[in-house]
């Protein structure tokens, strides 16, 4: 078991380094500001350090009652995508509205300034 848990903990930190790498390449292309990569920074850094010390959890485990860190971790997660996914849908919804409203004002200002003849 020791094994698994070994091979899981290299890709755990293998995908943690690889994702501060995305995070710091936007913030490079300043496609986030720097209190969004502080934040991804923190947030894979403590991905990383839970990842090489499981047993640091184990209180939260047995307070939720939650047999296993993976357990745990595959509840969490599913919660943030459901949440993710609930932004997405509200930020796209509203970006649609404010193409709508553009392309309307558009083609009012077009309709307007065409000569009929």
């Amino acid at each position: 078991m020791v094994e698994a848990l070994l091979g899981i903990q290299i890709i755990a930190v293998m995908f943690a380094a690889f994702m501060l790498y995305v995070a710091f390449v936007h913030r490079k292309q300043g496609n986030i500001t720097r209190r969004e990569f502080v934040y991804w920074l923190l947030v894979w850094v403590s991905f990383t350090y839970f990842a090489l010390n499981p047993r640091i959890l184990d209180p939260i485990l047995a307070r939720l009652f939650v047999t296993r860190a993976m357990d745990l971790l595959s509840i969490v997660a599913f919660m943030i995508l459901a949440y993710l996914g609930f932004q997405n849908h509200v930020g796209i919804k509203s970006l649609q509205r404010q193409i709508e409203e553009i392309s309307r004002n558009i083609a009012y200002k077009n309709a307007k300034t065409k000569k009929r003849p």
